[in-house]
């Protein structure tokens, strides 16, 4: 049973779709707790019968969980309630006609440390879809334009 100690079991969690909500940090020290209390707490998670133990005392072998975190960075969810959205929105449907938000998954550090800083942040693009961050990505002068048009609708209506 010597091979058991170095045998190794990897689980991968997708975190993906908490980095939205959740303080990266906050996530990391929680799952970290949960670990250190499953190692002090071991002999009692339920196994598949009395060969699948996580201690073995004949051995002197006790299992222990180990977890471990690549570069994380918090993601960004923007406040569909705050001023900067609704004054966007209406920007957008002065400029284009209509509002369409969307939300696509993704992280932008810096705007998820000015939102912690206490800015409205909202981000909007405007262009053509089927080809954002394509090999050969382009867009059309006339959505450039009525990106323009938007953030001078933007700023009027701030300045009222």
């Amino acid at each position: 049973m010597a091979w058991l100690a170095n045998t190794y079991a990897f689980y991968f969690i997708d975190c993906y779709d908490m980095i939205f909500f959740f303080s990266v940090a906050d996530v990391i020290k929680k799952l970290n707790e949960y670990v250190e209390d499953l190692n002090k707490n071991i002999e009692k998670i339920p196994t598949r019968g009395p060969v699948s133990k996580y201690i073995l005392p004949d051995e002197d072998l006790r299992g222990r969980m180990e977890i471990s975190f690549d570069e994380a960075s918090s993601g960004v969810a923007c406040n569909l309630e705050s001023r900067g959205y609704h004054v966007l929105c209406q920007a957008t449907k002065d400029a284009v006609g209509h509002v369409k938000p969307y939300s696509i998954t993704g992280t932008l550090p810096l705007i998820r440390e000015l939102q912690d800083e206490g800015f409205d942040v909202q981000t909007a693009g405007y262009g053509l879809m089927a080809t954002y961050h394509a090999k050969n990505e382009y867009c059309l002068l006339s959505d450039m334009c009525q990106g323009y048009q938007v953030f001078a609708g933007i700023i009027a209506q701030l300045e009222e």
